[in-house]
């Protein structure tokens, strides 16, 4: 396991103490959006076991992502993620460990059957991004009978966008896609998320690899999206109020002012919680 960790992208888990607090969906927001992405991975089978989510910067897809892996009701035995950034987290050939590394530590049968591969072949986290994905992910999962019978886990790739070279996300992106096409009765579901970058659309837009995905379209000005932030601002200025009690009008923030920032931060979620941090 130790070499593996070494392997790893440090704090690109959905639990890692680098990323505490990470940024989540504001209670009560996103609901509609949170539940499509729960339910398909409660539900997903065939070679559909891909749900690509998809939106500009700043409508707040990894706080959806975080909220779907920690969601309670996600009927998966293990979960496990990559959550990409270009402050420091943006390596790509090491993803795969990285998702390894985190299965390995909750499934003791799947850690026995990559340390036995590790050891037989020391190289092999050194090895190409193909290599590792057959000898971590496609083996373990589609070979062993108890694994591939175990029921859902899920794996979720956040801000793909943001890893480092263009070639490297789209042989991520292939070997997924080729992976739910070729094994079915596979056990992994994925959710990737990413900004609408032309070379990810264009893979995604290919007819070949439709068979393996659906598509989570987050619109940034829709009505949704306003409601969204408009309950964020309120209730983030709510609290600001009572923080602050003996200093705040009572009646503060007045609704037209309130309105107008809503306005301006559209259903961008970046926009409202920069506006809060600097009231």
């Amino acid at each position: 396991m130790e070499k593996l960790l070494k392997e790893t992208i440090l704090g690109a888990e959905f639990d890692s103490s680098a990323r505490d607090p990470p940024p989540r969906c504001h209670p009560g927001t996103r609901l509609d959006i949170l539940e499509r992405c729960r339910h398909f991975v409660r539900t997903s089978n065939g070679k559909r076991k891909t749900r690509w989510v998809v939106g500009a910067a700043g409508v707040g897809k990894s706080a959806i992502m975080q909220s779907v892996v920690e969601s309670p009701e996600l009927a998966v035995n293990y979960r496990a993620s990559v959550f990409f950034s270009i402050n420091g987290r943006d390596d790509g050939t090491k993803a795969i460990a990285t998702i390894s590394y985190q299965l390995a530590a909750k499934s003791e049968l799947y850690r026995q059957l990559i340390e036995r591969e590790i050891t037989r072949d020391p190289a092999l986290l050194r090895s190409s991004i193909a290599k590792q994905f057959f000898k971590l992910i496609v083996e373990p999962f589609i070979h062993n009978p108890q694994l591939a019978s175990a029921g859902h886990a899920l794996i979720v790739i956040d801000g793909l966008d943001e890893c480092k070279g263009t070639r490297t996300q789209l042989e991520l992106l292939r070997l997924i896609s080729d992976f739910c096409i070729t094994n079915p009765s596979s056990p992994l579901v994925w959710l990737i998320a990413s900004r609408p970058e032309q070379h990810i659309t264009s893979f995604f837009s290919r007819s070949d690899v439709a068979p393996a995905y659906e598509k989570e379209k987050i619109v940034a000005n829709s009505d949704e999206a306003r409601a969204d932030v408009e309950r964020f601002l309120r209730d983030e200025l709510t609290d600001i109020r009572k923080k602050a009690s003996d200093s705040v009008d009572p009646r503060w923030p007045e609704e037209q002012d309130l309105w107008k920032l809503a306005n301006a931060a559209g259903g961008l979620f970046a926009y409202a919680d920069t506006a809060v941090r600097y009231i």
